[in-house]
């Protein structure tokens, strides 16, 4: 495995030997090992400066991205998962069809928009099998093209929502972050917003399309003024 002096560790990481020192006193970064009297750190400790230097881009203090750190995960999530909903450790998320399955989806319309449906990244080819990375935006393109709208366009529009949707989700969990210790719950950031996921994961797909509706619908009617 590779080793790193402080030094090397800093170059890589892009943060100062000083201030990895400084995150070992505040309990943000793990201790190095030792080879004599050398101090030695390892992949774990540049993935995880990485991962600070992250989480502080997103708002996070230091003492809030330590309970990150120590907030226990469910199952086999990954840290990550608590202060930011998007990232999934898993990269095959979605659904996986044969080509069967996938015929059945598209119907008679998989000759004309299957190239654009791969184009556009609703759909990724997995040997005999298809990888179907967010099947919700996969039938939103479909009912989209259905009354007219071709798949580059529904395209364009995925990453309108995907962006907005994440900037919004940065939004709330800061919120709920600066919350912690005072009015939402006092137990703790990761217990703070791991329970915030759970409970409004249950909510958000009513309350997000409703809500995504009425703002198309506004948004529309303030064009035709």
């Amino acid at each position: 495995m590779d080793r790193y002096s402080r030094l090397q560790l800093a170059e890589l990481s892009g943060v100062a030997a000083r201030t990895i020192r400084y995150y070992h006193s505040v309990g943000v970064l793990p201790k190095p090992g030792r080879a004599g009297k050398e101090a030695v750190y390892g992949p774990e400790h540049l993935e995880r400066l990485r991962a600070i230097t992250t989480m502080q881009a997103r708002g996070l203090r230091l003492d809030a991205i330590r309970e990150v750190f120590e907030a226990e995960v469910p199952g086999d999530g990954d840290w990550r998962e608590v202060f930011d909903p998007r990232y999934s450790g898993d990269p095959e998320t979605g659904t996986v069809l044969d080509d069967e399955a996938l015929t059945a989806l598209l119907g008679d319309r998989r000759p004309e928009i299957l190239e654009d449906l791969i184009g556009a990244g609703y759909l990724e080819r997995r040997g005999e099998r298809w990888h179907v990375p967010e099947p919700a935006m996969l039938s939103g393109a479909l009912i989209l093209y259905d009354v007219g709208t071709d798949i580059a366009l529904s395209g364009v529009l995925r990453k309108l929502i995907r962006s907005h949707i994440g900037t919004l989700a940065d939004e709330m969990i800061r919120a709920v972050r600066e919350a912690s210790g005072a009015e939402y719950t006092g137990e703790g950031v990761g217990y703070d917003l791991d329970r915030f996921r759970d409970r409004f994961r249950a909510a958000a797909h009513e309350v997000g399309g409703a809500t995504l509706v009425e703002e198309i619908e506004r948004a529309v009617r303030e064009l035709d003024r």
